[in-house]
């Protein structure tokens, strides 16, 4: 009998043990589950918080209209396509645009768009930028390291605006008189269209006197520059911008100096809405050459999209020119 009783007690335990030992089986496979499930939602959540693409812009200087215009195009590209851009003013200083970019960098954008006011000084700091990971695009001017570049021609830009004041020189004053020109050293890329601007005017009329040159690239500089000119020549005929910016305080100058067109002139380069304006009035404000400055922000973004897609792109992206004068104004 006892033997039955052990009998009976042993085969109670192995049930037991059974029992417990399956459920102590099933318990992790449902952990697993969890598991595999929890990472599929996290994957799913960084995939969802990857949708927008988020993009940062340091611009040269917003006190040219130029880049208000570049500007403008940027933001309405990005608005359009679900892109989140932050759009910083570097007001002409370098250091203003590498701290952008290193408060970029720290925020972790998907890219960085560049119109720079130094092109040697913000090497290093482009360099980090694609260090992290981070490609760079310039719009306008180039740094070296960067995985695109969106320009034109300098010379040439600069030679397109300098016919058209030849052109005038040539048809209001014979081919002589006296011009200056506002220029731009401070960026090494400008100095190529400060010389275009000179030559082109040269080649239609050899023998305009050049009386000087000085640096002038927003309003309030090219209103200055204007005024010193008139102080050694007032008989200055006419006066050639690297951008409209400059060649606008120029005009005013001259406008406040009491020149007419009949004797002077104003020719500025970008197109900007002002400058367009001035021409459609048939004034002193005789040319300007169109680079699309809205279009251009809207290539600049569309430039950094092929870039995050496919990699760096090696050849310019060539912005394109169009000279604007009282021939063709009515197309604007």
């Amino acid at each position: 009998m006892k033997k039955s009783m052990f009998k009976v007690l042993g085969a109670i335990l192995a049930t037991s043990m059974f029992v417990m030992s399956g459920c102590s089986m099933s318990a992790p496979a449902k952990q697993t589950e969890s598991k595999t499930e929890s990472k599929s939602e996290v994957v799913e959540t960084k995939k969802e918080e990857k949708k927008t693409l988020k993009i940062g812009y340091t611009v040269q200087n917003l006190a040219n209209p130029y880049f208000v215009a570049v500007t403008q195009g940027v933001k309405d590209y990005c608005e359009e396509n679900n892109i989140e851009v932050t759009i910083h003013d570097a007001k002409g200083d370098a250091s203003a645009h590498i701290n952008a970019i290193e408060n970029f960098i720290a925020q972790n954008v998907d890219a960085i768009m560049i119109s720079p006011v130094d092109q040697i000084a913000l090497e290093p700091i482009v360099k980090k930028a694609q260090e992290a990971g981070i490609p760079v695009i310039c719009v306008n001017q180039n740094v070296e390291g960067s995985s695109a570049l969106i320009a034109l021609n300098e010379y040439d830009y600069g030679f397109a605006g300098g016919i058209i004041a030849g052109e005038w020189m040539k048809e209001t004053l014979g081919g002589k008189g006296k011009a200056a020109v506002l220029i731009y050293p401070e960026i090494i890329s400008l100095i190529d269209r400060g010389n275009g601007l000179k030559e082109g005017l040269l080649s239609v009329c050899p023998d305009v006197e050049i009386i000087g040159e000085q640096s002038a690239a927003v309003p309030e500089k090219g209103m200055a520059a204007a005024e010193t000119f008139l102080q050694t020549n007032p008989d200055l005929n006419i006066i050639l911008g690297i951008n409209d910016a400059g060649a606008l305080g120029a005009y005013e100058t001259f406008a406040a100096a009491g020149k007419t067109k009949d004797s002077a002139a104003i020719v500025g380069l970008d197109a900007t809405e002002e400058a367009i304006n001035k021409i459609k009035e048939g004034g002193m404000y005789v040319g300007t050459v169109d680079i699309d400055p809205y279009g251009t922000g809207r290539l600049g973004v569309e430039t950094t999209l092929k870039v995050l897609e496919s990699g760096p792109i090696a050849e310019t992206v060539k912005i394109q020119m169009v000279p604007v004068t009282k021939a063709n104004i009515g197309q604007y």
